[in-house]
């Protein structure tokens, strides 16, 4: 049957006093009921033995019978209450058959006394409402049986009587439970415990079976009782053995999803909420907290997760008590159990200053070593208190939340990368944006007077890179961002927008006149040499500034008039230039290739075409790569070279990448439909790499097409990625997680060659046609290619050639062993619609005068 064992830290005096009296009411109503049913059970006051004769049990064997099993019990967790399921079905059965009404009843009350005052410590109330529910189920099975005796004589009716008997105690006794529990906790549910009284006693009938089959043996020949005790002993050990696999089959799924919970966010308050909801829960707590000791100052931290769920935080000073526990566990990292039969000293006085009955501490270790303390107090209910098993088991939730700890460390550093450059450790690009975007809210509504964005770009930084090499060029820039932010102090934000570039973000900038002094600041100090490798070099810059809100309110306007005003300066060898409105007015052609490249995007007069590219080994088309054009209607064709940076400074670029690649693959679906199964190349820009949406565009125009990806191939060069490498290269692997194609494009160009091809998730690399064209010539081009082809074949990199202008070229490249080629000797770059009539008219071609 069912006991209840509601427990843990007493609730307020004035909340505690109706659910108390409640509690006695039903006691007193329990006690009613069994003088009322033993009262009136047939043959009252002495009921006889029953038919099986010689044999009668004395009330001190039922009472250890009785002791045994609710001694021998599985506990089952339900919020603030445990219910403890014994098999006091046994000894019940034998005392129907072989004791009188009162031996039962004093049996039962002094084996359930013993194990509830003696073992489970239980307080009066409890003891007092246990003891009058085992007295009231006594009563009834007493009157079940005796009325079914008297009604049918004969064994297997007899056997009917007992199973009824203990049944509809078991009922009582789940309804009584039910009333407790929700004089506790609110909230009674007629229905719910309805359904309870006829499905929750699972294991009753199997009991009363057992119980059958000793009085059987009993009545046969009590010599049997041995051999009877021997298996009771065996199922009692074996269902405490079902008990205790049961809790840690229980505590194994919990823990699972415990560590999935924790390593699934990175955040620190979402990880420390995961485990201290997760240890009060695994461990049956009242109390779960972390206390964070600060090293050398005395205080101590602590983080408490609340009733509703919630983080609470607060920092204090150490008690003697406190330190008591923390030199234990953080100085000597270990685990603390202080059991409710404690008798330490120094744990009864921890123990009473928190205001807890028992408690387990341990370690909570970071990468650094022990940095706090995982802490439960209380375990709810009155059945156990907590042991070794539960301090392994706190222990392991400790582990698992140290390593989620760590990998949010790892996270915070990643974020950190992500928005810093990786050379200089200057704020990158994204982290102004983020900066500015607020910085301009503010101004916008009055909270700052002003803000200001300067863009600086260095004077003769190209030189000293290629006559020193990359690696003085960093070092040069590392010592110029140095210079800048000490300069700067904190009058401003100083951020490294990629290569030779930086930019200064200032959010109180009211006064122009200051801003122009802290510019011209930064300019001076730059004037001193730097030292590079024995040698020192001078370099200067251009530095433009743009003012919110006179010259512009919005990000993408403050920085491109900052970025105007660079260029004027740059042009005009200033120095520094603060934005005018004649600075646009200054080149009518870039004012109307901006407008007009608008109008052109908006409708349709951008073109896409493409040129061929062969495989070298079969001489067979395999892709193109698109081209775009723009054939302006009063200024005729306009090269890319000009309007494709006009619209990246003008926030263009992006509207400009997805038309391109919209009608590339529009165009390679239309081939697909054709049965040809040609791949499209596009470039993408140094803005692209840095646009997070990219991904998502490219994700959704190769659905719109039905376009697989391994069809399309995304062309970046050395210098775009090297802007923000950090940032470029984790978007070119959320690119390649597509299944899209990455090529390196002009190869050998950039800025790092080598030792970032490795790390770039690409397929292949693009030779620049400014080698390919002096192959025929035999200058060191012939070396730099077969290093280039030998080198990607090495990386298992396919190596395409473009530039390949003549057969002579097309036959060494051969021999090289290089992939692919591109160049006039295969074809010129045609509009899209032109491309199958000049495939069908190559094969025809071929046909008659061989391969190419």
């Amino acid at each position: 049957m069912d006991e209840p064992e509601h427990g843990g830290r007493p609730a307020p005096r004035r909340r505690a006093c109706g659910p108390v009296l409640r509690v006695l009411g039903i006691t007193a109503a329990l006690v009613g009921l069994t003088v009322g049913t033993l009262w009136t059970a047939p043959g009252a006051p002495a009921l006889p033995t029953g038919p099986h004769g010689g044999v009668d049990l004395p009330w001190w064997a039922l009472a250890l019978a009785y002791a045994a099993t609710e001694a021998t019990v599985l506990h089952i967790q339900v919020k603030r209450e445990a219910q403890t399921v014994a098999v006091s079905e046994l000894p019940l059965v034998l005392g129907l058959f072989f004791a009188g009404p009162l031996s039962l009843l004093a049996g039962r009350l002094a084996g359930s006394a013993a194990v509830l005052v003696l073992h489970r410590r239980s307080t009066p109330l409890k003891t007092a409402f246990n003891l009058s529910l085992a007295a009231a189920e006594t009563g009834v099975a007493v009157l079940v049986f005796g009325v079914v005796g008297h009604l049918a004589d004969g064994v297997p009716v007899l056997w009917v009587g007992a199973l009824a008997a203990a049944l509809l105690a078991n009922v009582l006794g789940i309804v009584s439970i039910g009333l407790v529990i929700a004089a506790f906790e609110g909230g009674l549910r007629p229905a719910a415990l309805a359904r309870e009284a006829v499905t929750g006693q699972p294991v009753a009938p199997m009991v009363v079976a057992v119980a059958l089959v000793a009085v059987t043996s009993l009545a046969a020949d009590v010599r049997s009782t041995w051999l009877l005790l021997l298996a009771a002993a065996g199922l009692l050990a074996a269902y405490r053995s079902y008990a205790s696999l049961n809790d840690r089959h229980l505590n194994l799924e919990r823990l699972y999803r415990f560590t999935q919970a924790v390593t699934s966010s990175p955040e620190i308050d979402v990880v420390l909420g995961n485990v201290l909801a997760e240890a009060r829960e695994l461990l049956k707590a009242e109390n779960a907290e972390v206390l964070f000791p600060a090293p050398g100052s005395g205080t101590v931290a602590r983080v408490r997760l609340g009733a509703s769920g919630r983080l609470s935080r607060s920092e204090g000073g150490q008690s003697p008590a406190d330190e008591w526990l923390l030199r234990g566990v953080v100085a000597d990292g270990e685990a603390q159990l202080l059991p409710r039969t404690t008798r330490g000293a120094a744990e009864r006085e921890w123990l009473a200053a928190q205001h807890a009955r028992e408690a387990i501490a341990v370690p909570l270790r970071g990468g650094a070593g022990t940095v706090g303390v995982l802490l439960v107090t209380d375990r709810l209910g009155d059945v156990r208190t907590f042991d070794e098993e539960d301090v392994l088991l706190l222990e392991t939730v400790a582990n698992h939340a140290s390593v989620a700890l760590q990998n949010g460390e790892l996270i915070d550093r990643l974020r950190h990368e992500a928005l810093h450059d990786a050379l200089t450790g200057l704020p990158n690009r994204a982290f102004l944006q983020r900066r500015l975007t607020p910085a301009l809210d503010d101004v916008r509504s009055g909270r700052a007077a002003g803000a200001a964005v300067m863009i600086l770009d260095l004077d003769g930084f190209k030189e000293v890179n290629d006559t020193l090499g990359h690696q003085q060029g960093d070092q040069l820039l590392v010592e110029v961002a140095a210079r800048l932010v000490s300069a700067a102090g904190s009058a401003g934000t100083v951020t490294r927008l990629g290569g030779d570039e930086f930019a200064v973000l200032v959010t109180d900038a009211a006064d122009e006149d200051r801003v122009v002094r802290l510019g011209r600041r930064l300019l001076r100090a730059l004037e001193q040499p730097i030292a590079l490798g024995g040698l020192e070099v001078e370099v200067g810059g251009s530095l433009g500034i743009a003012l919110a809100p006179a010259h512009a309110s919005d990000p993408a306007g403050l920085l491109k008039r900052a970025d105007v005003a660079m260029y004027d300066a740059k042009g005009a060898a200033r120095g520094l230039r603060v934005y005018t409105p004649d600075l646009d007015t200054s080149d009518p052609r870039r004012l109307t290739l901006v407008s007009e490249l608008r109008t052109a995007l908006a409708g349709g007069g951008i073109e896409v075409h493409v040129q061929p590219q062969a495989r070298l080994a079969t001489g067979e088309v395999s892709g193109v790569e698109a081209l775009v054009r723009w054939h302006h209607p009063e200024l005729g064709s306009v090269s890319p070279e000009e309007f494709v940076p006009v619209a990246e400074r003008s926030g263009l670029i992006g509207p400009l990448t997805t038309h391109v690649l919209d009608r590339s693959l529009a165009a390679c679906a239309a081939w697909q439909a054709e049965g040809h199964g040609l791949g499209v190349a596009v470039n993408l820009s140094a803005r692209s790499l840095l646009d997070t949406d990219l991904v998502d565009e490219v994700a959704r125009l190769l659905a719109r097409h039905a376009v697989p990806a391994h069809r399309l191939t995304l062309e970046v060069t050395e210098g775009s990625v090297m802007a923000d490498p950090a940032r470029a290269i984790a978007l070119l692997h959320r690119l390649r997680d597509l299944g899209v194609r990455l090529s390196v494009d002009d190869f050998g160009t950039g800025y790092s060659s080598l030792s970032y091809l490795k790390r770039l998730p690409v397929d292949e690399v693009k030779i620049d046609r400014s080698f390919v064209t002096g192959l025929r010539r035999g200058t060191e081009d012939v070396a730099i290619v077969r290093a280039v082809t030998d080198l990607g074949r090495h990386l298992q990199l396919e190596v395409v050639a473009e530039g390949v202008e003549d057969a002579a070229t097309w036959e060494l490249l051969r021999e090289m062993g290089c992939d692919i080629v591109q160049g006039w000797h295969l074809g010129r770059a045609m509009p899209v619609d032109d491309l199958l009539p000049w495939l069908r008219a190559r094969a025809a071609a071929r046909v008659t005068v061989g391969t190419v």
